[in-house]
């Protein structure tokens, strides 16, 4: 079962998104030349003689056929391709051409991930996680979206962008990558493009966490000071904001309670371990404030934004600048999407955070036979249908895909689900990110954020006239049983009828003006105008409706509270909040979940050796920064990943429960010193809160000696590999500052931190990647922007070309095409 979650874990990453890296180079090491003599061929595709220049160092054509129209692509001292086309057609054929050019592989892989087709490239390695994605059926979700967006504007540049990949893909050599594992990519489809947005979406919204609620509640019964319905902080995105109109003023309305029904528990953990490798991972978010022109130095606001997902060669996001009449928009995409994600036209700024919220609820069934199934007391079949997984190297495999009126069915051990995940239907989220690169005011966000279904975020915008905005995008569906609302933290037992959401169509599409369906967009709960405001995966307020879930699902209050701390005592300073101070609060490493334990660390020293006492001497004036070289730094954050285990392990193992089920940081923290938790129940003794601490802070002490590290930027290395084991691909290793709780977010476990780095002030606009634009090792740009990111400087974002024209896009005939 280890083993299949490392390798789950392990594929994830493979497509750039939440989750860790696989050790030692990856599963694709099996196909991996042995030495960088194999990669040379990649130079034909991007070599470095361009001189002193070296806008972007291009080979091949210079002059490339459009069949919409002309485009030109101009590089700038970071390889960030700013293209401007005569039409929208025109400039997206020229955006997916560039897009493939740098990152093609890439691409790749996350479609291949997506449509479980990763085997037919690299072996058996792959076919557990071809398996789970086939029987998820993302591909079915992505066709319905499709018929959601064809033929609109938004599905024009979709189709506009896929062409102009395939004509990358066509006449141009392929990144080695290819070659060195024998296949050669398929051509590139509108819905492949989708398929990437629903591979995010399910990264930031889709779990099983409904199993692992009903595993601890069948082994421990209601246990609220491990999971509260709410952390105990004051932290909450809206109630701790300052200024505008919060809407609605009253969400409690919306909060039905829990049903406390016995009978939705069950033995889930089989389910669990088996599928929580592929879920969200908890805990990884990213950080977003919005600040009004009232508390700025030249009255216009400022937006700030730094996603934290994974840290990987190369970077999960893409930064582009694209121009035609009527938009401008500059900003990040992933890799496979033609639009800007997060970023800025020349009148709007934006960007966002995970929410967090439930939108996937898991379903049992009486089951008569082996085809057939009880729902709402109606017999019906399941639907089934064998599909082949091609297997490189090794006999193919069958899968067998079943569905049913709540949507795939998984089984492991004689244990099913049937999923609900609101992403597998038709979705709009194409055409919202859309509408945003258009938008000149915040109406136009507004209006194009009603299209948003999944998954849920925390939007932070701003506009030129001083305007400033926060709102929760995405559907929140509603669960009934016997009519009456009710809450979602265990699966539901479809055969009685309950957990019903109303119009959703799994594959289809789904009626989202349903009666009772979904929250009303007007009640999700958001702000106009608010002077300060700031998001960090914390609970949105302090009174949330329960479609918006419990304290698991939102992350520990560290990070959002330090930027409230921040901002708040920079505006009663009367010092103006500015771009360099707002860049300096997205690079602090103070920790306040340090100081939930530090004192009960020192409280801990009787208990101590001497020698580890000496130790914990020096957290008395450690002042809490998670700074390189900083040896309490060290102490502190070995601690922190001994402390769970030591106050829970006793309890959660010998039930065969691992760390994936441990409570948060902050619940630890509220334990009273005389809890039950902390006493170990092996021993004949009653042990305490100082018991444990000393325990866990003398396995940090023995760590650090054993592993010879001396400070903080001995452990907190950001190690980035390609996924090939071939030593010049990976990024050099780097010490950083920072930590999970930080602000400034690195998470050197899991490999992932801050992903891009922005802030929007007016006319100055500021980004920095934790790499490079281009895929290709041989660029100037693969990894030019590691130290920068490591060291907390930015570049600037301007949202006019410069530069030579690099590639031209000639030709074509827009309406003879149509």
């Amino acid at each position: 079962m280890d083993a299949l979650r490392s390798l789950a874990v392990s594929l994830v990453a493979l497509a750039l998104l939440v989750s860790a890296a696989v050790g030692g180079g990856g599963v694709l090491s099996l196909a991996a030349p042995g030495s960088g003599s194999a990669w040379t061929a990649a130079y034909d595709a991007n070599d470095r003689s361009l001189g002193a220049q070296a806008e972007r160092a291009v080979a091949g054509p210079k002059t490339v056929e459009s069949p919409y129209g002309q485009a030109t692509v101009r590089y700038d001292e970071r390889g960030v391709p700013h293209v401007e086309a005569e039409n929208e057609r025109a400039l997206y054929y020229a955006v997916g051409y560039v897009q493939a050019r740098d990152r093609l592989f890439q691409m790749d892989l996350q479609r291949r991930l997506m449509r479980g087709n990763l085997s037919a490239a690299f072996g058996e390695a792959t076919v557990a996680s071809d398996r789970f994605h086939r029987k998820m059926d993302f591909a079915g979700a992505a066709n319905a979206s499709w018929e959601q967006i064809e033929g609109t504007a938004a599905g024009d540049a979709v189709e506009a962008y896929t062409a102009g990949v395939n004509t990358y893909i066509d006449t141009q050599p392929l990144p080695t990558e290819f070659r060195a594992n024998d296949y050669e990519p398929a051509r590139w489809r509108p819905t492949d493009s989708l398929l990437v947005g629903k591979l995010i979406a399910w990264q930031l919204s889709g779990d099983f966490r409904d199993l692992r609620t009903a595993t601890l509640h069948e082994e421990f019964g209601e246990t609220p000071e491990l999971y509260p319905d709410s952390l105990d902080h004051d932290a909450a995105i809206i109630d701790r904001s300052s200024g505008g109109r919060a809407v609605p003023d009253d969400v409690r309305a919306l909060d039905d309670g829990r049903d406390g029904d016995e009978d939705r528990t069950g033995d889930f953990s089989g389910l669990y371990d088996a599928y929580s490798a592929f879920e969200r991972e908890p805990g990884v978010g990213s950080n977003s404030w919005v600040v009004s022109g009232n508390h700025t130095d030249d009255g216009a606001p400022i937006v700030a934004n730094d996603p934290h997902l994974s840290l990987t060669v190369p970077p999960v996001w893409y930064e582009m600048h694209v121009e035609t009449e009527g938009m401008n928009a500059r900003g990040v995409s992933f890799p496979g999407l033609p639009f800007v994600v997060i970023g800025q036209t020349e009148d709007v700024s934006w960007g966002f955070t995970n929410v967090g919220a439930d939108q996937t609820d898991l379903y049992t069934f009486a089951r008569p036979t082996e085809d057939t199934y009880v729902y709402d007391d109606e017999t019906l079949r399941v639907d089934r249908e064998t599909e082949t997984i091609e297997v490189a190297d090794a006999p193919d495999v069958s899968v067998e895909v079943a569905k049913t009126v709540k949507g795939p069915l998984l089984e492991r051990d004689g244990r099913e689900v049937a999923v609900s995940w609101l992403g597998l239907t038709g979705t709009r989220e194409a055409r919202a990110v859309y509408e945003l690169n258009h938008a000149e005011n915040l109406d136009d966000v507004r209006t194009a954020v009603r299209r948003f279904d999944t998954p849920t975020q925390n939007l932070v915008a701003a506009d030129r006239d001083g305007g400033t905005m926060f709102r929760l995008t995405g559907k929140y569906p509603y669960r009934y049983t016997n009519g009456e609302r009710v809450d979602a933290d265990r699966p539901f037992n479809a055969t009685e009828g309950e957990g019903e959401w109303r119009g959703w169509e799994p594959y289809g599409q789904t009626n989202w003006n349903a009666t009772g369906g979904f929250v009303s967009h007007e009640a999700v709960p958001h702000v106009e105008n608010p002077d300060v405001l700031a998001t960090a995966n914390q609970r949105t307020t302090d009174e949330p409706g329960f479609y918006l879930a419990y304290s698991e699902r939102f992350a520990d209050p560290y990070r959002g509270e330090r930027i409230y701390d921040r901002l708040e005592a920079r505006v009663a300073s009367d010092e103006p909040v500015t771009a360099a101070f707002t860049k300096e609060v997205q690079r602090d490493v103070r920790s306040l979940a340090a100081d939930g334990y530090v004192s009960d660390i020192l409280d801990a020293r009787g208990e101590m050796s001497p020698s580890v006492r000496t130790e914990a001497d020096r957290l008395a004036e450690w002042d809490r920064n998670l700074t390189r070289d900083s040896r309490g730094a060290l102490l502190y954050a070995l601690f922190r990943e001994e402390v769970r285990n030591a106050t829970l392990y006793d309890e959660f193992h010998p039930r065969g429960l691992d760390a994936s089920y441990y409570p948060h940081h902050h619940a630890i923290q509220g334990l009273p010193a005389d809890s039950d938790w902390f006493d170990d129940e092996r021993t004949a003794e009653r042990e305490t809160r100082a018991d444990v601490y000393a325990t866990a802070f003398a396995r940090a002490v023995e760590r650090a000696d054993a592993e010879g590290w001396e400070t903080y930027g001995d452990y907190n290395v950001v190690d980035l590999d390609h996924q090939f084991p071939v030593a010049f691909l990976d990024y050099p290793e780097t010490p950083t500052g920072g930590g999970p709780f930080t602000v400034s977010n690195v998470r050197v476990a899991s490999t992932a931190g801050s992903s891009w780095r922005m802030v929007v002030a007016g006319d100055e606009s500021y980004g920095v990647l934790p790499g490079g634009q281009s895929g290709n090792p041989y660029s100037p740009h693969y990894d030019d922007q590691l130290d920068a990111w490591a060291n907390g400087r930015y570049h600037p974002i301007p949202t006019n070309a410069a530069g030579p024209v690099v590639i031209r896009f000639v030709g074509g005939d827009e309406e003879a095409e149509r």
